[in-house]
């Protein structure tokens, strides 16, 4: 074992016994290694940037469990200098701007955490405990791989969908939607650097949830089929076509787009729930859903498939 590595194992220890001064010590000496470059690291010349931000992040979170904020803001974004698709550096911006009252900011930088890295078991928690506080569904997920950071910070698309996602959270249901206009016609006007039909189903999906609020269920319809269109594995949208069948007495059609929203998306807390509501009404168990071992042609998967179904972010 070599002295960076010992170094930053005993880091690591010291971290878990939350003796934070001591374990950023022993990260300043780690940095100091990988710059010099007559220490011998072990390192391989095209991972030393990787490497650096680790660091970086490492010495974030120890700040953060020193509840210095702005210290831990610091190296997150040092992190993110390094290495622009640092899923901890976005999930350590994201928890400073949670525990700063940011909620909306802190909803974009813990999806886009996810992006990077979809077993950031950290940032899965915190965009759940973010989504809760703005009355969303624990799962839900605007943004896609090919958006970036940079992109989002200053652009007036995401301040549009933060702004509709506080107006839904106040319920004030017509301006969310108003908003969500506008944020439409920017992305059909301008050239953003992502996939412009998940974003358009996305935006579908939350005018759906806002009219059903309001009580336009044909419009909400609308909206949601719109959005299934795009997006054929869009969880959301048939969650929400499973709510309005659910409205309107049609229990059967309730519970088969209750169960492809759940087959869809295992996390769709919203439509799991759902669903064990419209079984129990039916006197089925209430975990019964007849399409997690079928495709969508009405096969059964075989063993492969089964294991490889993804939840598709909407």
């Amino acid at each position: 074992m070599n002295q960076l590595t010992s170094l930053l194992d005993e880091a690591y220890e010291l971290f878990n016994q939350k003796k934070f001064e001591e374990s950023l010590s022993k990260l300043v000496k780690a940095q100091e290694m990988i710059i010099d470059d007559t220490q011998s690291t072990n390192i391989p010349r095209d991972k030393v940037a990787d490497s650096r931000a680790s660091i970086e992040n490492f010495k974030g979170f120890n700040y953060l469990g020193l509840n210095n904020t702005e210290r831990a803001h610091e190296c997150f974004e040092n992190a993110l200098a390094i290495n622009p698709n640092s899923s901890q550096a976005c999930a350590g911006l994201a928890e400073i701007f949670y525990l700063e009252g940011m909620d909306y900011e802190a909803k974009i930088m813990f999806e886009w955490a996810i992006e990077n890295n979809t077993m950031n078991q950290f940032a899965i928690a915190g965009l759940a405990k973010v989504n809760q506080a703005l009355n969303l569904p624990e799962d839900h997920n605007t943004l896609n791989s090919e958006t970036t950071f940079f992109e989002i910070k200053n652009n007036e698309f995401f301040e549009d969908i933060k702004m509709a996602y506080q107006l839904f959270s106040e319920k004030r249901f017509s301006e969310s939607l108003a908003t969500l206009d506008r944020a439409e016609r920017k992305l059909k006007t301008r050239k953003l650097n992502f996939n412009a039909n998940t974003k358009i189903a996305s935006l579908e999906n939350f005018r759906g949830f806002n009219l059903l609020a309001l009580d336009r269920i044909t419009e909400a319809r609308q909206s949601f089929e719109k959005a299934l269109n795009i997006n054929p594995s869009s969880s959301q949208a048939c969650a929400g076509l499973g709510e309005i069948f659910y409205l309107t007495g049609r229990e059967t059609e309730a519970k088969t787009m209750f169960e492809w929203a759940v087959a869809n998306n295992e996390r769709n807390h919203f439509a799991a729930e759902r669903l064990k509501k419209v079984n129990k009404e039916m006197g089925l168990p209430e975990d019964d859903n007849s399409l997690m071992n079928t495709d969508v042609t009405g096969n059964k998967k075989t063993e492969t498939e089964q294991v490889s179904t993804t939840n598709t972010v909407v």
